[in-house]
């Protein structure tokens, strides 16, 4: 029988790999998951936005507009920071010492592999939602170790990696999902409290507004992502072997 997850070691775990290798995770995260989402706030397609009197078949249509202008470069953004969160991976799971340059150059030589897994797994969700959604929340807790197994173990057939994440979260799938989507809400409520507050003392105009908005977004984006991979972390490592703490420590 598999073990069942534990909420409270997998956050203490999460919070212990957000204080290890400080510095090399930070650097990974600036160059790969901020400086891509500040590019992108800066130097991105503006977005049209909807006028008053609009209707909605108009509101839909500026809107694809806007997905449809915008989509090479968060394209972009997402496979930077494809990188940048295997790079990181790589830095948490290693049994030994592994330098930014081995993580990186891991990541890229598994990047084909993490691209498959974020397809697969995608369209895996969106066929699940599709089936009265419950399956879709439930696979995104079946799921949710995907990347991380990949990248501890090496895996390059995404098939294996998904097959390993199913395996390892029998009968704990329910009890991730709801771990995750607390953890996401907390996240997205402090984002939205601090673009709020951003927008009132700076506005979303061209000039100052822009660039302080643009920061603070990228920031919260790159926090938010830091935070989320090192709950993705620890709740395989929670999963993956009897005694977390003392092998991985």
């Amino acid at each position: 029988m598999m073990r069942k997850f534990d909420m409270a070691a997998a956050w203490d775990d999460a919070r212990q790999l957000m204080r290890s290798y400080t510095a090399l995770t930070v650097a990974i995260a600036a160059v790969f998951l901020f400086l891509p989402a500040l590019a992108f706030a800066w130097l991105g397609p503006a977005p049209v936005a909807p006028t008053e009197g609009m209707g909605i078949d108009q509101i839909v249509r500026i809107y694809e507009q806007n997905m449809v202008q915008s989509l090479v470069p968060r394209i972009g953004v997402a496979l930077a920071a494809l990188i940048g969160t295997a790079a990181i991976l790589r830095l948490w799971l290693a049994r030994g010492g592994v330098s930014v340059g081995e993580s990186l150059a891991f990541a890229l030589a598994l990047f084909p592999t993490l691209i498959a897994i974020e397809l697969l797994t995608s369209l895996a969700f969106a066929l699940g939602l599709l089936l009265l959604i419950v399956p879709g929340l439930y696979l995104v807790g079946r799921l949710a170790v995907t990347v991380p197994a990949a990248i501890d173990r090496g895996i390059r057939n995404p098939i294996d990696a998904i097959r390993t994440s199913w395996r390892l979260t029998d009968d704990n799938g329910w009890s991730i999902f709801f771990f995750l989507l607390l953890v996401t809400l907390v996240i997205g409520i402090i984002s939205v409290i601090a673009g709020v507050v951003t927008m009132s003392l700076f506005g979303a105009e061209a000039g100052a507004g822009k660039i302080v908005s643009g920061l603070v977004g990228a920031a919260f984006i790159a926090a938010g992502s830091f935070v989320s991979l090192a709950v993705s972390a620890a709740i395989y490592r929670q999963l993956a072997a009897e005694g977390t703490a003392g092998v991985f420590e």
